[in-house]
């Protein structure tokens, strides 16, 4: 899914522009709302991941819980879905008018609109579908609320290391830039009598670095979030990286049985889940489900279709023959599977955690080494009269 700024010709005959996340710009045009013939143009804003990251409001994760199972309580006391969100949804804190939401007349509308998880999206529209609207809310807020727990595990390890991390690279700068500067001043400009060695010259080095080619680097930075796509499918085999691969490719795969589930138990069939997720995924996996799809009309097993490395082993391992169990066993089977990956997930995050946190602390004693050995040790060696 990306971003697009659409501009148009507004009813005043000013340039108007309307921000829309689809997948092509043919979507992003039918999903604007405009006629075709008042649109001048249509481009990707690159940056409206990060600006609807930083602006968009939603309702934190535990009160969305809260939200689901106060609406599943209301439908099941016979309230239709709009009323109840009215009562129990504080959408005025979203942004959102009554208006807005006299506009929407599907589920999946009224909580895209009020920016909901996308499993909860998901399973409004499987339960409008299946006519079980209550019972796919509560099970999409047990599903948000296992998400959170799994979340919180690693959410202190990963707080400290994001913590070290900042750390270090504010020591990796701050030092340079301090001590570089105060020895290239007392060497060169007030000739101080200090003995210049090769660790202070790194010193140096890295102010002269910092100060003059820091347009570069904010540049590459820049540039990277740009064509972050392009630049990970290029870097996520490295080493390192490898552990971020592998840590996405579970929570993928963790997502599809937990989709997959909630969908086969709201009466869903293989082909419609496949054309449900395909319809509803952006990116990578809206292609993954796409072949999916194929493969599954050849007559392949579900099992055969995840036996690729874009899916976590474990999961083509898991569903081989799965065609074969009773409902109970399938059951089974997926629940296996959802503890399994979480698991594995939790696990690869505490990882990702510890490495960061190395890193980060090698960058700082570095940091600290460096500006010790280059700056403080030379100058409180310097002799008088040198």
């Amino acid at each position: 899914m990306a971003f697009f700024i659409v501009r148009f010709i507004g009813q005043e005959g000013t340039i108007q522009t309307k921000r829309v996340e689809a997948v092509t710009q043919e979507e992003a045009i039918s999903l604007s709302g405009v006629s075709d013939n008042v649109i001048q143009s249509v481009v990707v804003d690159h940056f409206g991941g990060l600006r609807a990251a930083l602006t968009d409001r939603r309702l934190p994760m535990n009160e969305q819980v809260l939200a689901l199972i106060t609406l599943a309580s209301k439908l099941e006391s016979g309230k239709t879905l709009g009323r109840a969100i009215l009562e129990s949804v504080d959408f005025e804190k979203l942004g959102v008018s009554r208006e807005d939401l006299a506009r929407c007349d599907l589920p999946a509308e009224y909580f895209k609109l009020l920016r909901f998880d996308e499993t909860a999206l998901l399973l409004a529209d499987a339960g409008d579908r299946s006519g079980k609207l209550a019972d796919s809310l509560k099970r999409a807020a047990e599903t948000l609320r296992s998400r959170e727990r799994t979340r919180k595990e690693f959410a202190k390890p990963m707080f400290t290391a994001v913590l070290y991390g900042i750390v270090g690279v504010a020591a990796g700068i701050g030092f340079p830039l301090f001590g570089g500067s105060m020895m290239h001043k007392f060497v060169y400009e007030q000739k101080l009598p200090i003995e210049v060695t090769k660790i202070s010259e790194i010193l140096m080095g890295l102010n002269t670095l910092y100060t003059t080619q820091w347009h570069l680097m904010l540049l590459a930075v820049v540039l990277g979030l740009v064509f972050k796509k392009r630049l990970w499918e290029v870097t996520r085999g490295w080493p390192v990286l490898q552990l971020f691969d592998n840590r996405t490719r579970v929570k993928r795969g963790l997502e599809f049985i937990q989709a997959y589930q909630l969908l086969t138990t709201s009466g869903y069939t293989n082909p419609m889940v496949f054309k449900f997720l395909h319809e509803r995924s952006t990116g990578e996996p809206r292609i993954m489900y796409e072949t999916a799809q194929q493969a599954l009309a050849e007559g392949r097993e579900i099992g055969e279709i995840f036996d690729d490395p874009a899916w976590p082993k474990i999961i083509s391992q898991n569903l081989q023959g799965f065609e074969e169990q009773t409902p109970d066993g399938r059951a089974r089977i997926l629940e296996n599977l959802t503890e399994a990956l979480t698991e594995i997930f939790t696990q690869y995050s505490q990882r990702i955690a510890g490495l960061v946190g190395k890193i980060a602390m090698l960058v700082l004693v570095s940091s600290i080494l460096l500006f010790a050995l280059g700056f403080y040790v030379p100058l409180v060696t310097m002799r008088p009269g040198m």
